[in-house]
């Protein structure tokens, strides 16, 4: 059988809603790559549709798409479509090595459900399926909230994880000894997919979900830890509530920030009483061979 392989590159600003169009219309497995062309930020999508008579008139509405969400006021730049042909056994082959198993931080091993690793004693073993979800362990951002989780949470501390997409951070908090999470994401297609991951890895009885927006969806409870991997432009507003929702000496955990915004997210942090205690980069990684460093972690702390 043959696939058809459909890779997008659009900006990080449009990134999300191409591939929640892409995931709606049934795509096979979404691999998502950071890359850094003339001085700015892309992000390339390939993913995987089976071959019939639909799929150039498919690969069309994915072009009007982009062209809509530019009406709408989002950068798609450089908003390019590409398809080509591949057999099954190649797509199978080339998908699936994307998705190593990886170690993260000093005990955290993320790996793909068909692998077979058998973790250290010392290891926390997180399973994922890449061909539904965001959020793989593969992304910079997420990697970067991984490593700073596992250093900042405490023994049986209550988490709010905003933005949850597979489910992975609040997974790895549970895994953490974590007494409870509260995972949260806006959209309701990522809910079943986490709900899945969460039952896969047999912390369901920890892990509670809600849809909807962000902290607006908590009850007003202080917690000692919120975890958010989630883009600048909804980290800023979200940062003077955070207050509400902390203990006295609370933990903040910020990832989706590139590094030219991290200055004016340590800022709004500073302006409502949070002081920085870590700003962390990724030491090695393909990512950073890729664009240079450009994401980056915060870690904060309730007062001065």
């Amino acid at each position: 059988m043959k696939w058809a392989q459909v890779t997008i590159t659009t900006s990080q600003e449009a990134s999300d809603a191409v591939t929640n169009y892409l995931f709606e219309r049934d795509a096979t497995g979404i691999e998502i790559r950071d890359t850094l062309s003339s001085n700015s930020l892309s992000v390339t999508l390939i993913s995987y549709f089976p071959t019939d008579d639909l799929i150039g008139e498919q690969v069309q509405d994915l072009r009007d798409f982009l062209a809509s969400l530019t009406d709408a006021g989002i950068d798609t730049h450089p908003a390019q479509v590409t398809l080509r042909s591949i057999e099954e056994d190649n797509w199978s082959e080339q998908w699936r090595s994307a998705f190593p198993p990886q170690k993260i931080g000093k005990r955290l091993v993320i790996a793909p459900t068909w692998d077979a690793i058998v973790p250290e004693p010392s290891e926390i073993l997180i399973r994922l399926d890449p061909g539904m979800a965001f959020g793989t362990g593969q992304h910079a951002t997420t990697q970067l909230a991984l490593e700073l989780l596992e250093a900042a949470i405490e023994d049986s501390d209550v988490v709010a994880d905003i933005g949850t997409g597979s489910g992975i951070l609040g997974i790895a908090a549970a895994k953490l000894g974590a007494k409870r999470v509260d995972a949260v994401d806006l959209d309701a297609t990522t809910i079943p997919i986490a709900q899945s991951n969460i039952q896969l890895n047999e912390v369901g009885s920890v892990i509670r979900l809600y849809q909807g927006d962000g902290l607006n969806v908590l009850e007003k409870q202080k917690y000692p830890l919120i975890v958010a991997n989630i883009l600048t432009k909804v980290i800023l507003p979200m940062i003077p509530r955070c207050p509400e929702f902390l203990e006295p000496v609370g933990r903040l955990i910020l990832s989706g920030i590139l590094v030219q915004e991290a200055s004016q997210v340590e800022a709004q942090l500073s302006e409502n009483g949070f002081r920085v205690l870590e700003v962390r980069q990724l030491k090695e990684s393909q990512e950073v061979a890729q664009t240079g460093e450009n994401w980056v972690g915060i870690l904060a702390q309730m007062g001065r």
